[in-house]
This record gives C-alpha cells, structure tokens and sequence, in this order.
C-alpha cells in the first residue's frame, strides 16, 4: 500500500516531465503514448531499489531517458530486420504534417522537436534536461561529465539552433 501510494505521488509530480522527454525522443503519437506506459512500468518495478542517493527527480529522469532508448534501439533493430538494410541508413524522422490555421507558436514548437529528433542520442538527453531547466550541476551528475563540459555542449548545440533558424528565416 505504501508503495502504491509513493507512486501515485511520484508520477502525480512528474508525469508532465516524462511525457516532454517522450516527446524528445519519440515523434509518433501511439509509440509515444507507449513508451510512457513503459516508463511508467519501469518507475513501479523499480521504485523500491530507488536508494536515495540522488534527487528522486534525476532518478525519474534517468528511468525515462533509458526507457526512451531502448525503445529507439529495439525499433531499429526491428527495422533492419524487417527491411533488411544496414542499420546506418535508418532514418525513421516521421515528418508533422502541420495545418494551415496551426499558429506560429505551435509550428515554431514542432519545428524544435524536428530538430531535437535529429540530434544524437547525448545530445537529445542535454537538450531535454536544459528544457526541464534542470541545472548545470544535476545534468552533470546525469550524463557523468563535468559541468563546464556541459556548459559548452549547451553552447554549441545553441549556437547550431540558432544558425539553423537563421537558415529558416532567410529561406536557404
């Protein structure tokens, strides 16, 4: 019953966190859905092995980012043996279809999620921490590199966003 409880709790905290980093790692709709269902079911078989040593938050966002992975390996293990091509040429970016009366805001939000889902896996999990606002120290701790290393990762993946929404604007 405690733990049932402690759960409830957790989640009830941060299932808005784990849906975000879902929606970094995984574009379609249903597989998103799913990989949060797993999430979730890795938070409650885990939960009593959870020791305290970092911020339950950090843990969560550890069980989630794993969870979003395995899912991306597995379905590329899948494609290639269903396809039957070299796991390089797996490209599997669905394109969201946007409608016309869509405002900006929500086109420019789609439009950083397609980004986002082009970046390598340690990139992806930088750049979802730095928009949970996560701080430099705790994301160090995550990725086991030092802060300053982060801090210049987050710099450059900045600085490409910012050149690539250049490019955007003045249609090159």
């Amino acid at each position: 019953m405690e733990k049932e409880i402690q759960f409830k709790s957790v989640i009830e905290e941060n299932k808005d966190r784990i849906y975000r980093i879902c929606s970094c790692y995984v574009r379609d709709n249903d597989e998103r859905n799913d990989v949060y269902q797993e999430v979730l079911i890795h938070i409650w078989q885990s939960l009593s092995k959870f020791e305290g040593k970092s911020q339950m938050s950090t843990w969560i966002y550890r069980v989630t980012v794993n969870t979003c992975l395995g899912f991306i390996r597995s379905e590329r293990r899948r494609n290639k043996i269903l396809a039957g091509i070299e796991e390089d040429d797996l490209v599997n970016i669905p394109e969201q279809a946007t409608s016309e009366d869509a405002d900006a805001a929500e086109q420019e939000v789609q439009e950083l999620y397609r980004w986002i889902s082009q970046l390598g896996q340690f990139e992806k999990t930088l750049v979802s921490l730095y928009l949970e606002d996560v701080n430099t120290k705790e994301m160090a701790e995550i990725l086991g590199i030092s802060e300053v290393n982060v801090r210049v990762k987050l710099h450059r993946i900045k600085k490409s966003l910012k050149d690539k929404l250049e490019e955007n604007e003045h249609g090159s």
